[in-house]
């Protein structure tokens, strides 16, 4: 299930969550401008990086132009693996991205190394109900995203509005049992190894927890406050630590 293992190296930064749309809540423009100026690295997109970007429907590449136009220059110089999520999906086909590695929901959690442990990457949208799986599947449907291609005169307008108004916070709930169960349904799942790795974001916790000798990083919700992680050296060991743009 796991082809192909990325090595994550240092300076690899990791951002979820942003929820980005160019014409109302522009959080990405000058972020990815002052990573074009770092030395070559690792970037990971962990999902929902955009509001509302899928692939097949031309408006909302049209919308967000100006910025998939700094992602492909950034693809030029660094490392991009982009997880798509529940806000922005079916990416292979987006011209922008053609340097850019995208990984459908199909293949998440992708496998990775970090000092010799194995990471489980993902959006976070995994492992969850039957009915939400339900509707993962059905946003992605042919027929969906031809419904929305007929009546995009209305339903684009209307989704997009919807999404304007949407408040966007950091979980305030006490996530310590939530935690735990998706720790658990990850090693009943993919028997994971000790001492492995679990990140992703969609929950919005911003959390690092450890359990069972497993390590579960819940990354933190950009559009707020901006936060994102890079790899770091600590005690001989590479680690995560947290940053704020």
């Amino acid at each position: 299930m796991f082809p192909n293992l990325i090595t994550i190296k240092e300076n690899a930064i990791f951002i979820a969550d942003s929820h980005h749309h160019s014409l109302y809540r522009n959080t990405l423009d000058k972020f990815f401008q002052s990573l074009l100026l770092l030395p070559r690295r690792q970037i990971f997109l962990m999902g929902d990086i955009f509001d509302f970007l899928v692939g097949d429907i031309s408006q909302c590449l049209k919308d967000n132009q100006k910025t998939l136009n700094i992602l492909e220059q950034l693809a030029l110089k660094h490392e991009i693996y982009y997880l798509e999520g529940n806000h922005d999906f079916l990416l292979q086909t987006i011209p922008a991205f053609k340097n850019i590695r995208c990984f459908s929901i199909q293949s998440q959690p992708i496998c990775c190394f970090l000092n010799q442990n194995k990471v489980y990457l993902a959006h976070g949208d995994i492992l969850l109900s039957w009915h939400y799986r339900f509707y993962t599947i059905l946003i992605r449907q042919k027929i969906t995203i031809k419904f929305l291609h007929l009546f995009k005169n209305i339903l684009y307008p209307f989704l997009i509005n919807h999404l304007k108004k949407k408040t966007l916070k950091e979980s305030s709930k006490d996530s310590s049992h939530f935690i735990t169960q998706r720790i658990l349904n990850y090693i009943k799942q993919y028997n994971i190894q000790q001492h492995s790795y679990i990140i992703e974001g969609h929950f919005h916790l911003n959390k690092n927890v450890n359990f069972h000798t497993m390590n579960y990083i819940g990354l933190p919700l950009f559009a707020c406050k901006k936060k994102y992680f890079v790899v770091e050296y600590e005690n001989n060991y590479l680690s995560l630590k947290m940053k704020e743009f």
